[in-house]
């Protein structure tokens, strides 16, 4: 197995396991001091436990579904539809990885927005939340 196959199997079991909420799968993924970042509301949790407690505590009845899977040697990125009840929101992650473990977890959650004007003659409308981010 290559580097970016070790890579890219390690970010499939990130999200696979942590959808099944099988949180002890989940935490042999992690280095010990792995950091989890969330840019927009300048959270950061720092530690395993930390970052295991954080997922195990998140409220609702939560489902999360890969729709882009990109990795190199030591990185992983992916757009997650995240879904709870009936309300879907869209996830981009970036995974770090050393020594073959995550080490860094980056989540962006990008609110959508209505298209600008003037640009209709050059777009398509009633692109469903799914179809924008999986790729054909």
């Amino acid at each position: 197995m290559t580097t970016t196959e070790h890579t890219r199997a390690v970010a499939e079991r990130y999200f696979s396991t942590m959808n099944a909420r099988d949180w002890s799968a989940f935490g042999t993924l992690l280095t010990d001091d792995v950091r989890y970042e969330l840019p927009q509301t300048g959270e950061q949790i720092t530690g395993r436990d930390r970052y295991l407690s954080f997922n195990q505590d998140y409220p609702g009845d939560w489902r999360l579904e890969v729709t882009r899977l990109l990795a190199d040697d030591a990185n992983a990125s992916a757009s997650l539809l995240f879904t709870v009840g009936d309300q879907q929101m869209v996830a981009l992650v970036f995974l770090e990885l050393r020594d073959g473990l995550v080490a860094r977890v980056t989540d962006f959650w990008p609110e959508p927005y209505d298209a600008p004007a003037g640009r209709e003659h050059l777009t398509q409308q009633g692109v469903s939340e799914r179809d924008r981010f999986t790729r054909s």
